[in-house]
């Protein structure tokens, strides 16, 4: 266990700053098997309860051999080995690795059961939860949608969103939170989230969507972001369609956040 704090003039001083975050590195040895799977090399905050809670930034560098991490608050903190995995991923392969990853890191779960259900829609505010757990990002908001109710799991998520100016919603100050989202809308997200707090640079569609055979169903609104992904090397498709009027399915989000989670 790692205790963080800071002292003055000799003294220990409680220290918690949303607005001011700090990285943190440690140096960490692995051992043989941790080393073969770094990516599940974690980090736990503990807080004064004795309640372990995921940092998800939380990772393993084998070049500095440091587990880095960032964090808001000085505390109790650990490193740990953990790989969690679901019983019903054998049907999509394809994401497993990014599934179980992403879920050992605390920023997706199952569907109860160990399960993943992954060829599941994923909800709109599913995706936002994910989105803003993915890239950390914090914010102190007044106000949210309004058919986002104060005691939904998501609601911290969906205000954040809304205060940074990622989620503009469906218009008359509606989210549709419940309804699955679309492969499009998902990627518009995420290419704004990443503009505005990664420094992805925007690009104009001009093209980079011509090898996509069905890129007369991308929407207007959407073109450019898309493009933007693609350029990027964020969207693969699927052969020569990126599908974007689809669903997009729990495996499909976790394999896209993954990727960015890696990027950023």
């Amino acid at each position: 266990m790692i205790q963080l704090g800071l002292t003055v003039d000799g003294e220990q001083k409680a220290w918690n700053n949303p607005d001011a975050p700090v990285t943190v590195s440690i140096p960490y040895t692995p051992t043989a098997a941790e080393l073969a799977d770094p990516e599940h090399i974690v980090v736990w905050y503990i807080d004064g309860s004795g309640n372990v809670i995921s940092v998800p930034n939380g990772r393993y560098d084998p070049a500095t051999g440091t587990v880095t991490f960032t964090t808001t608050h000085f505390s109790y903190y650990a490193v740990a080995y953990v790989h969690k995995t679901f019983g019903d991923l054998g049907g999509a392969e394809w994401a497993r690795k990014p599934v179980e990853v992403m879920a050992s890191k605390g920023i997706i779960s199952g569907t109860g059961k160990g399960t993943f259900s992954p060829a599941a829609n994923i909800t709109r505010a599913d995706y936002l939860v994910l989105l803003i757990r993915t890239l950390g990002l914090m914010a102190e908001f007044d106000g949210n949608f309004d058919d986002v109710e104060p005691g939904a799991y998501y609601y911290e998520a969906l205000g954040i969103a809304k205060k940074l100016g990622i989620a503009a919603g469906s218009g008359n100050n509606r989210f549709n939170p419940k309804e699955s989202i679309s492969r499009q809308d998902m990627m518009v997200l995420t290419a704004r989230a990443l503009e505005k707090f990664r420094g992805l640079k925007a690009v104009d569609a001009n093209g980079l969507l011509d090898k996509y055979s069905d890129k007369g169903d991308i929407a207007g609104y959407a073109a450019n972001s898309l493009a933007t992904l693609v350029k990027e090397g964020l969207i693969k498709g699927s052969g020569d369609r990126l599908n974007p009027r689809a669903n997009a399915t729990r495996a499909e989000a976790a394999v896209f956040l993954y990727r960015i989670y890696n990027k950023y």
